[in-house]
């Protein structure tokens, strides 16, 4: 038994809305791994007055890697359920909005973690 047209829509449009964070994710990731090596790098050559601050960045940068991984997890829509447009509707609303919560606290940390960095280096060198 198949999606009638409008839940076959609603389905569609929740899926774009999750490969949308996927890639936000992605992205968020890439950025992450270039904070790390920046924060990593800042860490190790020379002295700081603000280890500590660097060192925060560096948690807060992994932090938010950790939390994007949470994002990007792959859910697939059970076969069964495509029998029950509305509970899949509601289900895919809810991974969604979980989802879309978790990539906005991994961008705030991510945003902490770079604003250490900047204090770190223009302060604490």
């Amino acid at each position: 038994m198949g999606l009638t047209p409008d839940a076959q829509a609603e389905h569609d449009y929740l899926y774009e809305c999750l490969s949308i964070l996927d890639a936000k994710a992605s992205a968020l990731l890439s950025f992450n791994s270039i904070l790390l090596a920046a924060l990593a790098l800042t860490v190790t050559i020379g002295e700081n007055r603000l280890t500590s601050v660097l060192l925060s960045g560096l948690v807060l940068s992994g932090l938010s890697s950790l939390l994007c991984l949470r994002v990007v997890w792959v859910h697939w829509t059970p076969t069964e359920t495509f029998s029950d447009s509305r509970h899949l509707f509601i289900t895919l609303l809810e991974v969604r909005d979980r989802r879309t919560v978790v990539y906005r606290i991994a961008w705030l940390a991510a945003l902490a973690s770079l604003l250490c960095l900047v204090v770190g280096v223009a302060v604490g060198a």
